[in-house]
């Protein structure tokens, strides 16, 4: 029989997320018996259709005001909490976080509902809040934790690497989703976190993210992403404005909302690229496919931010090579590991819109460099980020916790 493994997430589902819908369903897929517990209300946004294939059940936490910690430890049913939660919470009082009172009732309600529901482990993407909850639930006694560390978690200006060091040697283990992320993890952690430390890529479902039958449209550059400042989506209509004064039938869509858009808009204008620039806002994952099987090529300029921020291996370009659609990009953390070291891609220098534009150019005037590209980007898809294969292995590790557990 199937271990019951909760994912303890800070919002489910989130649009931005996919890399997380398509890791619970590729588990399901295997036989995983899944628990969802969302701590936040999900965002008002569109759903993406593969919401609905997910079996596991999505939990709400109680809202604040029902997540009284003191009311649990007062509870006659819970004899010796009290003296438990001394010992658990005050390591964490010297890291000042301002919301240890919240972690702390919702640590004691998922810990109350992993033991009703006979959850075994814990899984959680981003070694933030969330890890907190999970390190504060496995103290007191409730099941192991999991992290999948990814950018922001990690690479913030704003990080304490003691905080960070102790939640992941607390963890079973702690997977980050590129290499890049494994060397600053390991420069960055204490020794006490080394031993937990792995890297596994995210992995994408390349039966639905494939080329299309259609014919492709011909100058049609696409980007996808928040539009927030690590995407670089201001250079990206920078360099629009030169790869359409060489070659007028250029367009450029780019798809996704976030705080950036007015800025975004204001460059728009500003470089009178109104014509050929469209910010198409958020669309689900099934309009995101048709328009990576219509496009030429697609592009993120992804860059550092200036908190540190960035991304560590963008799903999206996984997406595009699987759908066999030309990649350009920037050597930010994993981008490289994706594109190959700029083999199945191209690789430009940060903040160079005309590098970027020469690339674009490049590209949207050779149709066998694109065919190329088309072919062996999705061969190295396939080989590195297969869903059901990256799928089996974190099942594979989840549920030899729970055997150590049990043994």
């Amino acid at each position: 029989m199937q271990p019951l493994i909760g994912y303890l997430l800070k919002k489910f589902p989130r649009l931005s997320e996919t890399f997380i819908l398509g890791e619970l369903i590729q588990q399901e897929a295997l036989g995983a018996q899944l628990r969802v517990f969302s701590r936040r209300t999900p965002d008002d946004e569109p759903r993406h259709p593969a919401l609905e294939g997910l079996r596991a059940e999505v939990e709400l936490l109680p809202s604040r005001s029902e997540l009284d910690p003191w009311s649990r430890v007062f509870d006659p049913e819970a004899a010796g909490l009290l003296e438990a939660l001394g010992p658990v919470v005050r390591p964490l009082q010297e890291f000042g976080l301002p919301r240890i009172g919240r972690l702390v009732g919702e640590a004691l309600h998922v810990l109350d509902r992993t033991r009703d529901l006979g959850v075994q482990h814990l899984h959680v993407h981003f070694a933030t809040e969330s890890a907190i909850v999970a390190h504060l639930v496995h103290q007191l006694g409730g099941p192991t934790y999991s992290i999948t560390a990814h950018a922001k978690d990690i690479y913030r200006s704003t990080v304490d690497p003691r905080l960070l060091t102790r939640i992941v040697a607390d963890s079973s283990f702690t997977t980050t989703v590129c290499e890049a992320n494994l060397e600053h993890l390991r420069g960055f952690l204490g020794e006490a976190a080394q031993p937990r430390l792995r890297k596994l890529f995210n992995g994408i479902d390349l039966e639905h993210f494939q080329p299309g039958d259609a014919p492709r449209e011909e100058d049609l550059v696409l980007s996808v992403g928040r539009l927030v400042e690590k995407k670089g989506l201001d250079l990206l209509v920078d360099a629009m404005v030169q790869v359409r004064a060489a070659r007028p039938a250029a367009r450029c869509v780019i798809v996704g909302q976030g705080d950036a858009r007015e800025a975004l808009e204001a460059r728009i204008q500003e470089r009178d690229a109104g014509a050929f620039v469209r910010l198409e806002g958020a669309l689900h994952q099934g309009e995101v496919l048709a328009l990576m099987q219509r496009a030429t090529v697609f592009a993120l300029p992804c860059r550092v931010g200036d908190d540190g921020n960035r991304d560590a291996l963008p799903t999206v370009l996984l997406e595009a090579l699987g759908c066999g659609l030309p990649c350009v990009s920037t050597p930010v953390t994993g981008i490289p590991e994706i594109l190959d070291q700029g083999r199945v891609g191209r690789l430009v220098p940060e903040e160079d819109s005309d590098a970027l534009a020469s690339a674009l150019l490049e590209l949207l005037g050779s149709s066998e460099e694109r065919a190329r590209l088309s072919e062996e980007g999705r061969a190295h898809a396939l080989t590195h980020f297969n869903g059901p294969t990256i799928a089996q292995t974190l099942k594979g590790w989840q549920e030899a916790c729970v055997a150590g557990r049990e043994a």
